[in-house]
């Protein structure tokens, strides 16, 4: 922590974040969403400012991921106070996060409103997440099973894609054989706005079988069929290869996984007066494929298939100035095919779950309330009920006052309910209770922000090695505090923040895994001219995890990263640029036995058309 702190001082006494602006799209975009510099999308069934947002919700907008050339949204939320980001290596490999020390399969992962957690354990594949075409990272955290059900026990990650007219081609080569072209781009087609983004990587790692290669394609097109009212289709299609080079300390220089991931969404927009309505129908797909020809125990190959269709509409009535309700409908059916070389384990497993909710908001002179309430019915597991009540006190002088109470849940994947041997049909949702308070100061370029958490969850699902099965003997708490401090003037933006957890497994009395005590992340970016430079900076403190091979409980050490990007605009139409990851070349794992790369280099060329 005192190195992390003497970078700070040595960069201007920084203590800052990066303000949240995000460019409007072109006025001729029909239907295209708008977001102004203080509004937030994720938290509330409504955009709502960010100033009367309960929550605790950090913004992070298209310049920033342009200034620190991020890729990958694991890299890019791996600096937001509360998250910690864990990859099983290299680039590609297994990614978690734990969001305010939550499970990584508690945190909901929205994409252009679709739910991107797998059906078949509920874990998210962070890694395989590009930012290209992304316009904002929303990250809420706290619980949000009021607004979304199931996995928000942590928070919500929202990834929302711009609308643009004209595009930018990013081509960039560096160590390892690493290769990267992308693509963003808008214009008007087919009667409405077409909107393009995707990217074609290839890498490999520092070891032997340690690649990483994907693609992705995304596509979008909105019409306005009428004055206030528009209709649009998304499409999604992403495929990524990972070698795994060792297991335990055996090397395995054949096994791989493959995932293709495939979604498809008809989103459709009314506004009538004071009434706005939004549904959205949606087909989400997951296919994976492990191979291993050499493995002696015979598992060479496993296949799964899941999928998710949803639709859910949300109709909002603004009330006159101080009130706005908000209330909806959602239905769900999950369904999961997996195999191996050892047989059939799951044939079509699936459950069904509709949903109904309700928002309301009221907000006069200097109090803001909002309550929060959803019923969740499902075919297996029963029912739950989930709350959330928020307020907001303007205190003057820019300093606002922030409280909050949730109940959240995680319902059982099918993985964990129907499984050969291990499943449990019988189990029921993890469930938890949050409070939080926080307190915001805005004096000029300056932001201040302080919370304070705590998160106790029960019937969390563990596996019972007397039974061998699944069951809901769990419990956990986590407590702790976030703070931020922001400054933004001229071609300066400075942003540090820090956390303070403490996450206990109350079954064993034990600290949960990989989630550290103590972290902290500078941002920095300069603008001078037609330069644009960035340093981001992350500290994170020794955690607990278990030797990979012994399985016997270690401290994995901490560690300082630091990041480099710096580009020059040429030409109006094109700006060479470069990056150093890991610039210091320190020498750490993430998780103990999976070490991060070393120092890398990667230089490239934008052009804008």
């Amino acid at each position: 922590m005192r190195q992390f702190l003497l970078v700070a001082g040595i960069l201007g006494g920084g203590i800052s974040a990066f303000a949240q602006t995000t460019p409007a799209p072109a006025p001729d975009s029909p239907s295209a969403p708008t977001f102004s510099e203080t509004v937030v999308v994720s938290a509330t069934l409504t955009p709502v400012q960010r100033d009367n947002v309960s929550a605790a919700v950090t913004v992070i907008d298209k310049q920033e991921i342009a200034a620190r050339q991020a890729r990958n949204l694991s890299d890019l939320v791996a600096t937001v106070p509360g998250l910690a980001v864990v990859t099983a290596g290299s680039p590609g490999q297994q990614t978690s996060l734990f969001t305010r020390g939550t499970d990584s399969n508690q945190t909901l992962l929205l994409w252009n409103g679709l739910q991107l957690n797998d059906p078949y354990f509920g874990g998210v594949n962070w890694q395989f997440v590009p930012t290209d075409g992304v316009e904002r990272v929303e990250v809420a955290r706290g619980p949000f099973s009021a607004l979304y059900g199931s996995n928000a026990v942590g928070g919500v990650i929202s990834v929302v894609t711009g609308s643009a007219r004209g595009g930018s081609l990013h081509v960039e080569g560096g160590d390892n054989g690493y290769f990267r072209g992308g693509l963003a781009g808008g214009w008007n087609a087919l009667g409405g706005h077409a909107d393009v983004a995707g990217h074609v990587r290839r890498g490999d790692g520092e070891i032997a079988n340690d690649f990483f290669d994907s693609e992705e394609l995304v596509a979008r097109e909105l019409w306005t069929v009428a004055p206030g009212m528009s209709l649009g289709l998304l499409a999604r299609g992403n495929e990524s290869q990972t070698g795994i080079p060792f297991s335990g300390d055996t090397p395995t220089p054949h096994r791989r996984i493959s995932w293709n991931e495939r979604e498809v969404a008809v989103p459709w927009n009314v506004e009538r007066g004071d009434w706005t309505v939004e549904t959205q129908l949606s087909d989400v797909r997951f296919d994976n494929t492990y191979r291993d020809p050499d493995d002696p125990s015979g598992f060479t190959a496993g296949d799964t298939r899941s999928q998710a269709l949803r639709g859910r509409t949300v109709a909002s009535w603004q009330a006159g100035r101080d009130l706005r309700l908000s209330f909806g409908t959602e239905a769900e059916r999950l369904q999961v095919t997996d195999s191996s070389s050892f047989g059939v384990n799951l044939d079509g497993a699936h459950q069904r779950t509709w949903a109904a909710f309700g928002e309301a908001g009221y907000g006069a002179g200097p109090l803001r309330l909002d309550v929060g309430l959803r019923r969740d019915d499902n075919d297996v597991y029963g029912g739950q009920t989930s709350l959330r009540l928020g307020g907001v006190a303007s205190l003057g002088a820019g300093t606002r006052l922030r409280a909050s109470y949730g109940e959240a849940f995680r319902a059982p994947s099918l993985g964990e309910l129907f499984f050969p041997f291990s499943g449990n049909p019988d189990l029921q949702p993890e469930r938890s209770r949050s409070y939080e308070l926080g307190l915001e100061r805005d004096a000029g370029p300056w932001r201040f922000a302080l919370t304070g958490f705590e998160n106790r969850q029960r019937n969390l699902i563990d596996f019972d090695f007397a039974t061998f099965r699944d069951v809901n003997v769990g419990r956990a708490r986590s407590r702790g505090a976030e703070g931020e401090v922001t400054y933004r003037h001229g071609m300066v933006t400075v942003r540090l923040n820090g956390t303070r957890l403490s996450a206990r497994d109350l079954t064993t009395g034990q600290p949960l895994l990989r989630r550290p005590n103590e972290s902290a992340n500078l941002f920095l970016a300069l603008l001078p001219a037609r330069w644009t430079l960035s340093l981001t900076a992350r500290q994170v403190g020794e955690r607990p995890d278990v030797d990979p091979i012994t399985f016997a409980p270690r401290r994995n050490p901490g560690y300082l990263r630091l990041d480099l990007a710096a580009s020059f605009r040429a030409l109006s139409w094109l700006s060479p640029y470069a990056r150093i990851d890991n610039a210091g070349d320190r020498k750490y794992a993430e998780a103990l036995g999976f070490p991060t790369p070393g120092r890398t280099l990667i230089g490239g060329l934008a052009v804008e058309f």
